[in-house]
């Protein structure tokens, strides 16, 4: 075993030096590495066995030096993508990113130049060109492999390097669970926060979890059920706006000594004032969001169910995980109990983070993407102005006669940012998209309530010492409404925020709705409690028996209806090796699809597409139809077909 020992050995050197590189990637100073390694040794000791863990497997092989390399460069690949990730984002590399690399690639341009996307590609090829040089080259080992010795030794140090990993955890030197991942990322080392990534997903079961525990908190914990003092004659519409990357630049502490905020004027420059004149007049205060420089589908879905990301793995996206086939109840389902009906917008693609599926699993109607919207405007880093949705605000209010609960996710402030000046004439644009939303809903005699919140701040170096409010983790939100609730401060979490706003039209239905209700009016004193409780909650509804349903999930998967105005297709004609296609609704992302395969469309108006060049022999019996389909080549729905017209 002598022999084992040495290899062990030159592997936990091998380990150490990948450990300092990675970390040195992260970290970006020298200084900051060190003050790593000498305030953390034990810590760093954790990350280098973590790291020398699969090299192991290199005893049960006589190509010894080509596996090493091969290890050696996954090891730095990831450390190297960590880097590039903290650069455009403050959340770094988790297992969770694996699931949206196809949203990666979708928006590579937006932080890529092309020159840049091609020196990758050629780095991949060049490291795959490399891997096969090594293969060849590289020696193998004339020595015969033991395979039950080195089964033993791969054994052995798996289980090692596992006991320590346990001990270190149970003993607190390293965290389970990550309330601020970025901070985690810097004090308990890459390789083992992404290994937790890796196996730490989901919301582990209370240890007290039980029929009478769900028991306890019915009776003790929530507020009445079903009750409310809005009639329903006098229900109001509940709009929720999340605005991409909204913040406050003032406070940034920074800014007034800088200059940054100069508009070309000696006076100090405010991008958002009609945000700031709601703030003074209507209910508004600080939202704790679970993300920062990224993660706006998880402020998300904290906002919607009322559920603690806290609870989940480190970095991961429920809407990628749990919500993918387990339907949730939400505040959509909530206010549909009391007769509303649920919509969802969004100036971007349906796509993205799966929403074209999750929303039909958190209870919404119907879902209206950006591939089922005109008059799109796109600003200098290619998304969508938020403007746009003015429009697509009213028309769902316009959809129904009975109350509208319209969630809507905005995408004109998302990055990447050439400079902070420009980040600042965007959430510019954007408020004054608020306020144009608000001087037009001002004219409607129905009462409405409209929530707007930033997801998240924007990817800039910014330090929570740089804050006035001492926080990366907060930005701010504002009730206006036409209601007279009355104008007070308070500042929420994330998952409280509907609760909040619920609470104060009088509405107590549903259950983590309630929970919070009781918590912020004062029901529940122990915080920890609350916590541990809000815990027991969300994993009995997601991943338990649902006894606080009793035993069944009363909330099923939706039929979600894509768009609010139908695409319909009234006549189609073949001439001259065109496919004209007359109907309504159309959009630059409606495709004309013979037997099912989209040929290349051009949109007209909204009442008319056409496919050009399209062989006849092509078109003779062909099942002609059209489908609105995104950059990803999904298809979202298909046009309806009016009865007695087409061809």
């Amino acid at each position: 075993m002598k022999a084992y020992g040495k290899r062990l050995g030159k592997i936990v050197i091998l380990a150490a030096v990948l450990n300092l590189l990675i970390e040195f990637i992260s970290r970006k100073s020298l200084s900051v590495l060190l003050a790593y390694v000498l305030e953390s040794p034990l810590v760093f000791l954790l990350n280098t066995c973590i790291i020398a863990l699969p090299f192991t497997v290199l005893f049960l092989t006589r190509r010894r030096v080509f596996g090493a390399i091969v290890l050696s460069i996954v090891w730095l690949g990831m450390g190297v993508v960590n880097g590039i990730l903290l650069i455009f984002r403050t959340t770094p590399f988790t297992a969770a990113d694996f699931r949206l690399i196809k949203y990666a690639a979708n928006i590579a341009t937006t932080y890529f130049t092309w020159m840049q996307l091609v020196m990758i590609a050629a780095a991949l090829v060049v490291v795959t060109v490399f891997c096969v040089f090594v293969w060849r080259i590289a020696p193998v080992s004339r020595e015969k492999v033991n395979y039950v010795k080195s089964t033993a030794a791969v054994g052995i140090s798996a289980a090692v390097i596992l006991g320590l990993t346990t001990a270190a955890m149970n003993t607190g030197l390293v965290a389970v669970r990550f309330g601020n991942i970025g901070a985690a990322f810097q004090a308990y080392g890459f390789p083992y926060c992404f290994a937790n990534s890796m196996f730490n997903t989901g919301i582990s079961k209370p240890e007290d979890y039980g029929t009478e525990t769900i028991e306890v908190i019915k009776a003790e914990e929530l507020v009445p059920e079903n009750t409310y003092a809005v009639s329903a004659s006098t229900k109001p519409n509940v709009i929720m706006i999340q605005l991409e990357s909204f913040f406050d630049p003032l406070l940034w502490k920074k800014n007034p000594v800088t200059g940054n905020l100069k508009s070309g004027t000696e006076e100090d420059y405010d991008p958002i004032p009609f945000f700031h004149r709601l703030q003074k007049s209507y209910p508004h205060g600080y939202l704790n969001v679970p993300s920062v420089g990224a993660g706006t589908a998880n402020t998300e879905f904290e906002a919607i169910t009322g559920m603690n990301l806290d609870f989940f793995g480190p970095g991961e996206y429920p809407y990628k995980t749990v919500l993918k086939k387990t339907s949730c109840e939400s505040v959509a389902f909530d206010l549909k109990n009391l007769g509303y009906t649920a919509h969802a917008i969004h100036n971007n693609e349906a796509t993205f983070y799966d929403r074209n599926n999750v929303f039909a699993q958190i209870g919404f109607d119907t879902f209206t993407p950006i591939e089922y919207m005109n008059n799109i405007e796109r600003n200098p880093a290619g998304w969508c102005k938020d403007k746009i949705l003015v429009k697509e605000i009213i028309k769902t209010l316009d959809s129904t006669e009975g109350p509208d609960f319209i969630y809507t996710i905005s995408v004109q402030g998302h990055g990447k940012y050439p400079d902070f000046e420009y980040y600042c004439e965007q959430i510019n644009e954007m408020d004054d998209f608020i306020r144009s939303l608000v001087n037009t809903l001002r004219t409607r005699e129905e009462p409405i309530v409209l929530v707007m919140y930033g997801d998240h701040l924007p990817s800039f170096e910014w330090t929570e010492d740089e804050m006035i409010n001492k926080s990366l983790y907060q930005t701010e939100y504002v009730v206006w409404n036409n209601m007279n609730l009355p104008k007070k401060k308070m500042d929420v979490e994330a998952y409280q925020l509907a609760a909040h706003v619920l609470d104060m039209l009088g509405i107590h239905e549903g259950t983590m709705m309630r929970f919070h209700q009781n918590y912020l009016n004062g029901g529940m004193e122990d915080e920890e409690t609350y916590l541990a409780d809000m815990k027991a909650l969300e994993y009995d509804i997601l991943y338990g028996d649902r006894e606080v349903y009793g035993g069944e999930n009363p909330y099923q998967t939706t039929d979600l209806q894509m768009g609010i105005d139908p695409i319909t297709i009234d006549d189609i004609v073949y001439n001259d090796s065109n496919i004209l296609v007359y109907g309504e609704n159309f959009t630059p992302y409606s495709r004309i699809c013979l037997d099912g395969k989209a040929v290349e469309t051009t949109f007209v108006w909204p009442e008319l597409i056409i496919a050009r060049n399209i062989p006849e022999k092509k078109v003779t019996d062909a099942d002609i139809t059209v489908w609105q389909i995104g950059r990803d080549k999904i298809p979202l729905g298909e046009g309806v077909r009016e009865k007695g017209k087409g061809s």
